[in-house]
């Protein structure tokens, strides 16, 4: 009886050791982990942070863009040497000229200058069977002066030459010393050339001028005609 009991107790506790629940290894119960998007569907994603667009750069200068400012510039002086040529009583010989250039427009230079001339005195003239003087004066005879005022317009550039027309009006003075002939001169001119810059204030300048007109003269010859043509060179400098 006393064993049945003792084994009785034994089964018993061995049951009610089997009916507790496993102790948990990692201590007390905790909730389980959620995410931002599980626990709430209509949370706003956050929004994408801004990045500055880039700044605009203007667009670089055309190179082939040419300044408005032509190297010819606003104002500029030139001085020329060369050769004229004449017949009768238009004076021919060396010629030397100085000029002064003034912009009126984007093509368009005023200019005027001063032009001598230097040629034999051989003299030349004499008494028809009307017994009135005729001059028979050769290419390179006689002297002169003149004033001019004309306009220059200038084409487009051709490489580095820049091609030039010229019109223009001029006064002058005439003598044949050994003939004892003097006469005062109105021509008109045109003409044209190139011009090729050579540094930023410089240019070689040629250039063809043809002179027609009439002048009065002295020795009782009246009017005459006046006809000559000259071709020099030289450099231009820029003032500004």
């Amino acid at each position: 009886m006393r064993r049945r009991l003792i084994a009785c107790a034994l089964i018993a506790a061995g049951g009610a050791a089997h009916a507790q629940p496993a102790p948990d290894p990692g201590g007390a119960d905790q909730p389980a982990p959620t995410t931002p998007a599980a626990s709430d569907p209509g949370a706003a994603a956050p929004a994408p942070s801004a990045t500055p667009a880039p700044a605009a750069t203007a667009a670089p200068p055309d190179a082939g863009a040419t300044s408005s400012d032509d190297e010819a510039g606003d104002q500029a002086i030139a001085a020329e040497l060369g050769v004229a040529a004449g017949s009768h009583v238009t004076p021919g010989g060396l010629r030397i000229a100085g000029r002064y250039v003034y912009q009126l427009s984007d093509e368009d230079w005023f200019e005027g200058a001063a032009g001598f001339t230097f040629g034999s005195g051989r003299a030349a003239c004499f008494r028809n069977r009307q017994n009135a003087v005729v001059c028979d004066h050769g290419l390179a005879e006689g002297t002169g002066i003149e004033l001019t005022a004309s306009v220059r317009r200038l084409f487009t550039p051709r490489g580095a030459f820049r091609p030039f027309a010229r019109v223009g009006v001029g006064l002058g003075l005439v003598r044949f010393g050994d003939d004892d002939v003097s006469g005062f001169t109105i021509p008109a001119h045109v003409g044209g050339g190139v011009r090729v810059a050579v540094a930023p204030a410089i240019a070689v300048v040629a250039d063809a001028d043809l002179a027609l007109g009439f002048g009065s003269f002295s020795r009782g010859m009246g009017s005459q005609l006046q006809f000559g043509l000259a071709i020099t060179a030289g450099a231009e400098f820029r003032l500004r």
